[in-house]
């Protein structure tokens, strides 16, 4: 029979009430590998105590225990708070129950087995997802496939004895009103008589409201009381109500038991996100409950409140829990620390079977029993990516057990959206919620594509997104655990038979040892991370800029094996400086926007997207400065709240400055009255000359928004990178080899050269641009000549596709290019124009251009795969029989996405195409680069 160990009487006293005897600690444990017995502790999973991670049961667990002589005529109960996944109880050899679920809790009655006064022995067969229950079909979650499932009692146990319990409680309090609604049932084993229950509401220590109600045994409770000057729960001020209730009967107290709760509310207003009535902009990392230590999500209250502030610090107000439950502290933590939560349910990529039918209701409607109470809690999601196999019968049903028992929440049935894979064609969600990954130039085209304005209005929250992988120091991490191998670098790793990412990470050191021998791990940690930061900071501007973005999730919170995209490195650190991180994530933040602009082509208007970052030299630039946010400032302080003001007037300061300082254009204007909060604003349009260059220069443009009067308090503040290009000119004297016609001149209204049709005769050109490798083109360079070949596909060149900013980490080797081309190691957003999904094959390029006749071949521009390890290239510099040649996928015309369309406007990209054919003709120069 089921009984939720949290609405039981828990009063450790002399009363009358529960006893409790705890079974954590050493049991003894065997596995079916290895039928002889040894040890383990509970809780844990048996994998973080060097078990077989791949076997998936039976596992025999027992330990003796003395029942105490004096529960002897008293109900005895055995509780689990969670055993993964399925397990049979005997005790003293007579079978007591089973239980079926990874994440619930579960309660037996073994009265009638128990001996009190003498030792008895309790013992369980357990399995974890596997064979035998097959993980697709087991409500597993994601974890298996981030590194292994894992089996046992993993969360805490007992023995219990009472006469009295309170029983379901459910507290409901009411943010708009402050008053508190309680139901429950009173249970007695042993006693019938009347008594009372009293009820005190604390904060602080200090007794808000008591009430007392007559009490009768396997009675309802049913009672509303209202909290006089009730103040809200939120991240900024975690107000807390603690709620006793006591049972007596006859002078004696029979029975208690205690509750916290907060007032607190998220709802949707049409489009926008309201925290207690407030627009909010829900902020949040992606926890796959990964913990390589303790394998299974149970975590220390001091472990939960250590990761809250490290990611509040960042700026982020919540976690989602993707596909798992943690244990109950994790909960009670962010309640008090202020951190929302998104509970997401361990459906995905599920095997849709009739037992998972029958079993998914009753565990949902569990799942709900363990988070409903917490107002850290405002999130849930029924399940992720999930395809038409999961019905509307089945989604139906879930979505109604979860709406039946809790309020104020905002709940969505598929994470990722049904429409994205393969789903419903309607859905059971109160907000929208995709799942975009993608290259960093296609991200507002996507979120245009998925834009329904015919549909009612409701908020964005993205689920999963913004993912960026960064790097390992391998050598790092063996120090870390003792001079060995963690055991998920190893053949110890499960997912490692199936993930090829998980395969790489075993395979790590033999894979990277030709990147080594060139780069310093750290060096190759430090312009990860740079280029990490990059994406992460236009994506979340780029979010923040648009009205109806309620939020978004990152991907992810902490390193995995599968991936190196958190924000968390695998030690558990920050991989920015958190104040940096905080500027474009936070309650209130400053973003740039350019204008609109079209072209009129062929006939006809296409848009023709501007590049904020890169301009030409000497030209005037024009950005729009947004603020988008929900910050307060009130009685003379800066606080964060979730208010609709700032209120008073504010000074905006802006600047365009030279590395060394050098300010070239700087404006303060006084912005009166208050200035509204939720959705993005306009907050002044910037303009300024760019200054002549003679080589390209890299810039910054900063604005930060403070109080005009009082105590100037920061309201905002951000900066963000500006280059500026001399403009080559037309590229005269350059033969123009383009057999298919790949590069329209009279579009951009440039001369990329003299078109020809032949690189051999007595007018043979001294460097020339092809966009086809041909005989032609081949013979041309072994005879002495100068070519920047532009391959735009897969081929003829052996090349591949994959994406230039995700999963990717760009290098930089030495070359006099990158002494004019600015690059601080790492690729900024100098490369947004220039970004490509095709990338040379290096191990095949020699035999393709004719072994014989490479003399050497030098890397220029470099990708490596942060997942695979595997290495290729953008830009190649090849000295082929008596000539030499530039081979690069660049996307030198923009084109792609959101970049800038053609070389007049692809600012960095015709700049660096000049630079190139420069090099090759021999002329370019160091100019001084500031």
């Amino acid at each position: 029979m089921y009984r939720p160990i949290w609405d039981v009487a828990m009063m450790d006293s002399g009363y009358g009430a529960a006893m409790i005897l705890p079974l954590d600690g050493e049991w003894d444990f065997a596995l079916s590998d290895d039928p002889a017995w040894s040890t383990i502790c509970v809780p844990g999973c048996w994998e973080a105590h060097g078990f077989s991670k791949t076997i998936d049961g039976p596992a025999r667990y027992r330990r003796s225990v003395t029942v105490p002589s004096d529960w002897a005529g008293r109900p005895v109960f055995l509780e689990f708070d969670a055993v993964s996944y399925a397990c049979r109880v005997t005790l003293n050899g007579i079978p007591v129950g089973e239980h079926l679920g990874l994440w619930t809790p579960f309660s037996l009655d073994v009265t009638a087995a128990a001996r009190p006064g003498v030792e008895n022995m309790l013992e369980l067969e357990v399995w974890k997802p596997g064979n035998r229950y097959p993980m697709r079909s087991s409500l597993a979650g994601f974890l298996p496939d981030v590194a292994t499932t894992f089996g046992g009692i993993w969360q805490s146990c007992r023995l219990t004895s009472y006469t009295h319990a309170f029983r379901d409680l459910v507290l409901d309090a009411e943010p708009g009103t402050g008053r508190l609604r309680i139901s429950g049932r009173l249970l007695a084993w042993q006693s019938d008589l009347a008594g009372t229950i009293e009820i005190t509401v604390e904060q602080a220590g200090q007794t808000v409201t008591r009430v007392s109600v007559p009490a009768a045994a396997d009675s309802a409770l049913d009672v509303a009381l209202d909290i006089p000057d009730f103040v809200h729960w939120s991240p900024e001020q975690p107000t807390l109500y603690n709620v006793v209730f006591t049972w007596q009967q006859a002078g004696a107290v029979v029975a208690a038991a205690q509750r916290r709760i907060g007032f607190r509310q998220l709802a949707a207003d049409g489009n926008r996100t309201l925290l207690n009535g407030q627009p909010v902009c829900l902020r949040g990392a992606l926890s796959w409950g990964w913990d390589p230590d303790v394998i299974a999500p149970y975590y220390t209250r001091d472990k939960a409140r250590q990761e809250f502030r490290i990611l509040r610090a960042m700026g982020f107000n919540l976690v989602k829990l993707c596909l798992f439950l943690p244990n109950q502290a994790y909960f009670d933590t962010a309640d008090e620390e202020g951190m929302l939560l998104w509970v997401e349910f361990p459906m995905w990529l599920p095997e849709v079977t009739e037992a998972l039918c029958a079993q998914a209701p009753g565990e949902y409607a569990d799942y709900v029993r363990l988070t409903r109470r917490h107002p850290s809690v405002v999130l849930y999601t029924l399940g992720c990516e999930m395809d038409r196999s999961v019905g509307s019968v089945l989604l139906g049903t879930l979505n109604q057990v979860v709406r039946d028992s809790v309020s104020h929440v905002l709940i969505c049935d598929n994470s990722g959206s049904g429409e994205s894979y393969g789903g419903l064609d309607f859905d059971f969600a109160d907000f929208t919620d995709y799942h975009p990954y993608y290259d960093l130039h296609y991200f507002e085209p996507l979120l245009d594509n998925w834009r329904r304005d015919w549909k009612l209005p409701r908020p964005w929250i993205f689920g999963e997104f913004n993912d960026q992988d960064g790097f390992r120091d391998l050598a790092e991490l063996a120090a870390a655990a003792g001079g060995h191998k963690p055991w998920w670098m190893t053949e110890d790793l499960p997912v490692a038979t199936w993930r090829p990412e998980a395969r790489a990470i075993v395979e790590a050191e033999a894979r990277l040892a030709p990147v080594l021998a060139d780069w310093e791990p750290r060096e190759l940690v430090a312009i990860a991370n740079r280029q990490a930061l990059v994406t992460r900071k236009y994506t979340l501007e780029a979010v923040r800029r648009r009205a109806g973005m309620g939020g978004y999730v990152v991907t992810g919170l902490r390193d995995t094996p599968i991936a190196t995209s958190g924000v968390l490195d695998d030690l558990g650190r920050p991989k920015w400086d958190p104040a940096e991180f905080r500027t474009f994530n936070a309650d209130t933040v400053l973003c740039l926007e350019v204008g609109r602009r079209r072209r009129w082509t062929h006939g006809g208007d296409r848009p023709r997207p501007i590049d904020s970052h890169n301009w030409w030299a000497s030209e005037t630039a024009r950005w729009d400065l947004v603020l988008a946010g929900s910050l307060a400032l009130a009685d003379g302080h800066a606080r964060h709240h979730t208010g609709a003001s700032v209120s008073g007037d504010t000074v905006l300061t802006w600047r365009l400055a030279r590395a060394r300082g050098e300010v070239l254009c700087e404006h303060e204007v006084t912005l009166l009255g208050p200035l509204a909060t939720g959705d993005p604003q306009a907050l002044a349009a910037l303009e300024c000359p760019l200054p002549a260059a003679d080589a390209p220069e890299r810039l910054t443009l900063s604005a930060e928004l403070r109080r005009a009067t009082g105590d100037h308090a920061l309201v905002a503040q951000n900066r963000w990178p500006v280059w500026v290009y001399p403009w080559p000119g037309e590229l005269d004297g350059i033969a123009l080899y383009d057999p298919a016609y790949l590069i329209d001149e009279q579009a951009d209204r440039l001369s990329l050269g003299t078109r020809v049709d032949k690189l051999r005769g007595r007018k043979r050109p001294r460097v020339a641009l092809a966009t086809l490798w041909d005989a032609e083109v081949q013979r041309y360079v072994e005879r002495g000549g100068r070519v920047l070949y532009w391959q735009q596909g897969a081929g003829p060149l052996p090349a591949r596709r994959g994406p230039f900013w995700r999963e990717a980490v760009k290098l930089f080797p030495a070359h006099p290019v990158w002494d004019v081309f600015p690059v601080d190691g790492y690729a900024d957003l100098q490369f947004f124009g220039l970004a490509t999904d095709v990338m040379f094959e290096p191990d095949r390029l020699a035999q393709a251009l004719s072994p014989a006749h490479v003399r050497e071949i030098r890397p220029v521009l470099r990708r490596l795969d942060a997942r695979s390890f595997e290495m290729h290239d953008y830009l190649v510099e090849v000295e082929l029989g008596a000539g030499r040649a530039l081979l690069s996928t660049l996307r030198f015309s923009g084109g792609a996405g959101n970049q800038p369309s053609g070389f007049r406007r692809n600012v960095s990209g015709y700049a660096l195409l000049s630079i190139l054919l420069r090099y090759l003709d021999g002329t370019l120069t160091d100019t001084g680069r500031r």
